[in-house]
């Protein structure tokens, strides 16, 4: 019963968001105020110097992205050697600690 009333409320969701979407329509006409455009590749291949810019921005992005990829990685590969050595330390002290104990009995 309760995944019954689950979903006629995720169904009862749905359409007021649909209603909603479509008073703004109405309301607003055709037009809405946010117009988005889109640089799509075949328009920057039609100009020599456009695909320039265009593959270099590529290439530098990629180059960006791989040398981002390579300084979390040697953060990553830094941070598990200071764990380690934290651990190494936490290890060894106890140790030292307890061999002081043994001196004193």
């Amino acid at each position: 019963m309760r995944a019954l009333f689950q979903l006629l409320g995720a169904v009862t969701a749905v359409a007021a968001a649909g209603l909603g979407v479509a008073v703004l329509a109405k309301k607003l006409g055709k037009e809405f105020p946010v117009k988005v455009t889109v640089n799509v590749a075949e328009d920057a291949e039609q100009d020599k110097e456009t695909a320039d810019k265009t593959a270099a921005a590529y290439e530098a992005g990629v180059a960006a992205g791989k040398a981002h990829a390579e300084a979390m990685e040697k953060a990553a590969e830094a941070e598990a050697a200071d764990a380690a050595e934290a651990e190494a330390e936490a290890e060894d002290a106890p140790a030292a600690g307890e061999a002081g104990e043994e001196e004193d009995k």
